[in-house]
C-alpha cells in the first residue's frame, strides 16, 4: 500500500467514525430530549398526585371534623337522656306507693266495690 492509499484509507476509516459520532451525538439529542420530555411528563404526574393527596387528606379531615362534632353532640344526648331516665325512675319511686291504680289492677274487676274505684279514677 502507498502512502495514497493509507491516507485515503484513514480517511475513510475517520470519515466513518465521524458519521458514527454524529450519529451517536444525534441519537445522543434524541435520547436526552426523550429524557426530558420523561422527567417532565414523570414531574407533572407526580405533582398531580401530590395534589390529589393533599385533597383527599382535606376531606378526611372536614370528615373528621363532622363526625367529632356529632360524636360530642350525641354523647350530650344521651347524658340528656340519661338524667332524664333517672328524674322520671325517682318520680315513679315516689309515686308508686301513692298510686291507687297499682293496688287495684290485680283486684279489678273481682268484686262490686272495685266498680266505684274504677269510677272514682281521673282520666
Amino acid at each position: 500500500m502507498s502512502d495514497c492509499d493509507i491516507s485515503r484509507s484513514f480517511l475513510q476509516i475517520n470519515d466513518q467514525s465521524s458519521f458514527m459520532l454524529q450519529r451517536c451525538e444525534s441519537s445522543g439529542d434524541e435520547d436526552d430530549d426523550w429524557r426530558l420530555k420523561r422527567r417532565e411528563n414523570n414531574r407533572v404526574a407526580a405533582q398531580k398526585s401530590r395534589n390529589r393527596q393533599t385533597r383527599r387528606a382535606d376531606e378526611l379531615h372536614k370528615a373528621y371534623e363532622c363526625l367529632d362534632q356529632k360524636n360530642r353532640l350525641l354523647k350530650k344526648e344521651v347524658q340528656f337522656l340519661s338524667e332524664e331516665q333517672m328524674r322520671l325512675t325517682e318520680a315513679l319511686k315516689a309515686h308508686e306507693p301513692l298510686c291507687l291504680i297499682r293496688h287495684c289492677v290485680p283486684t279489678l274487676g273481682s268484686g262490686p266495690r272495685d266498680v266505684g274505684v274504677l269510677s272514682s279514677l281521673p282520666r
